[in-house]
């Protein structure tokens, strides 16, 4: 008869013993806080709350830190979470080497893993003691990824087993074979652990072969593993790619309102956090690009609001700075990406007369001053040197291109207010398809522009206060009055669509010149309410430059 061989996953009882034993050896017994962090993310694991384990809980329940803690002013968790997996290193190179269960915390991650490994028989030196609490140990079986480990030994385990009489060379190719498998598997449980544990999420350090430009325009979803996604205005976004280093992380989860889209903001590439042996918490991207000029936008949304609970008075600014090159050259400063937003829940910059280098990429190092550094979304498109290319938005959900050619994105910048569509009466029916939505309320656009002069060009028709609907309460002029500045001044007082158009259904248009962006690189168009609500078609932003 054939012998089966038989690995069954571990029991809490075994984890907590191997945890004891570790405790108590010589690597150990003289780091008190090593291992009292070790203690607390192995029992979070096994009592089934891994996910709590964080580095805030860890800050302030093992190591005492107040309840504002900054994991990104203090970097004390990361470091000392990296000193344990190098002492967990040594402790099973030296007096654990032979134990076939084994507590692991794997890079990016601070819930440790109870792994079975294949240990040779020369190997193996288990205390009795130890060996006896496991035969004894009862308790459910912990899966921390160990089920592929005992299903690949046991399908190791279904090759005869040799006869008696066979050589023992042939004994020996056998469980070489059945080792490699093991390994193997092993390899194939990290991919998959890994997989699940960041669904959608790209690699941490080497980025993905590069897809060849088609257009030449270049769209990223920092920090994706996923398909590639074509958002409202037409562009293909392709998950993460031409990075060096950082790790990626899951995105801001909660946003009020998140123009252009929110799938932009749903991961992120961030400088690394828990590997402090990097030299700089920071990465890179070299992006291949073709000769010639192009804008560049990247974008923010950070997390750290949602994770750090803020003080009375807190308003998340302030916790992470840090720096943008392109090439070399400085594109951001001690940038702040909460306090860069303002009122938005994303930012979203801009930057023109970018090229690549003599090596035909582009560059773009996120640099630490002195937080970690991050990103959503990177977005390069052609340009004309000197100019930036033309924004259009129209309050629709969708891009809209009018009898002149001209291509108008979906709505984008907002910053609150609602956009609908209204039902048009027959007087109605020669109306533009640009003047058939609105957005309207007390309501903004911020809009990313690159330094330089601007033209604003604004769109209005009056469609709701007519006599057409007597159902009303104010029908005609006075019913509907505003005020619109950018960056605060004043471009429209008492704006009346109905007064200035003579009429219904008639379009108005508004246009402003000199134009600058703000120190956040935005033109802030703000639409102040009198009476009833303010309300736009379209905005166009064309820069000045000759």
């Amino acid at each position: 008869m054939g012998s089966r061989l038989s690995v069954r996953l571990p029991s809490v009882a075994e984890c907590r013993e191997e945890l004891r034993v570790v405790l108590s050896s010589r690597v150990f017994r003289q780091a008190e806080n090593l291992s009292r962090l070790l203690e607390y993310v192995c029992e979070k694991a096994l009592l089934g709350q891994a996910e709590s384990v964080t580095e805030y809980t860890i800050a302030v329940d093992v190591f005492g830190k107040p309840r504002a803690f900054r994991d990104s002013r203090d970097s004390s968790v990361r470091v000392d979470v990296h000193r344990l997996r190098k002492r967990l290193a040594l402790f099973y190179t030296h007096e654990g080497s032979g134990h076939a269960l084994r507590i692991v915390i794997p890079p990016g991650s601070y819930v440790p893993d109870f792994q079975v490994c294949h240990v040779p028989p020369a190997v193996a030196s288990r205390s009795e003691e130890a060996q006896s609490a496991e035969s004894n140990a009862v308790g459910p079986p912990v899966n921390n990824g160990s089920t592929v480990l005992a299903a690949s030994e046991e399908a190791a385990a279904e090759l005869p087993a040799p006869p008696a009489g066979r050589p023992l060379g042939s004994r020996l190719v056998l469980a070489l074979l059945a080792t490699v498998l093991v390994a193997i598997a092993a390899a194939l449980w990290l991919t998959l652990r890994h997989e699940r544990a960041t669904p959608q999420v790209a690699a941490s350090h080497a980025s993905i072969a590069p897809a060849p430009l088609t257009n030449g325009e270049v769209h990223i979803l920092a920090g994706f593993a996923g398909d590639a996604w074509t958002d409202a205005a037409g562009h293909l976004w392709q998950p993460d790619r031409y990075f060096m280093g950082g790790v990626a992380h899951p995105g801001r989860k909660e946003l009020r309102s998140a123009p252009p889209g929110r799938r932009l903001f749903q991961t992120m590439r961030e400088g690394v956090a828990d590997d402090v042996s990097e030299e700089r918490p920071g990465f890179s991207y070299d992006i291949p690009l073709r000769p010639g000029t192009y804008e560049l936008r990247l974008y923010f949304a950070d997390p750290l609001v949602e994770v750090t609970p803020p003080l009375e008075t807190d308003d998340n600014q302030n916790a992470r700075r840090f720096a943008v090159t392109a090439n070399g050259r400085p594109l951001l400063q001690q940038f702040d990406a909460v306090a860069d937003a303002g009122y938005a829940d994303v930012d979203v910059r801009a930057f023109k007369d970018i090229a690549p280098g003599s090596d035909g990429k582009l560059h773009l190092d996120f640099v630490p001053q002195p937080h970690r550094p991050f990103v959503n979304a990177i977005e390069l498109e052609p340009a004309r040197l000197g100019h930036a290319n033309p924004i259009r938005i129209a309050s629709r959900p969708s891009p809209y291109t009018d009898t002149d050619g001209k291509t108008w994105g979906p709505d984008d910048y907002f910053v609150r207010g609602r956009q609908v569509r209204h039902p048009m009466p027959e007087a109605a029916r020669d109306l533009p398809e640009l003047f058939r939505s609105e957005r309207y309320g007390n309501f903004s656009y911020s809009i990313p522009v690159p330094a330089g002069s601007y033209t604003l060009t604004l769109y209005f028709v009056e469609t709701l206060f007519s006599p057409l609907a007597p159902s009303l309460f104010c029908r005609g002029p006075g019913c509907r009055v505003f005020d619109v500045s950018c960056n605060g001044t004043t471009l429209l007082r008492d704006f009346d669509i109905y007064q200035a158009a003579g009429g219904a259904f008639r379009p108005v248009v508004r246009k402003f010149s000199g134009l600058r962006p703000n120190g956040q690189g935005k033109l802030l168009v703000s639409f102040s309410s009198s009476t009833n609500y303010a309300e736009v078609r379209a905005l166009e932003v064309i820069d000045e430059a000759p």
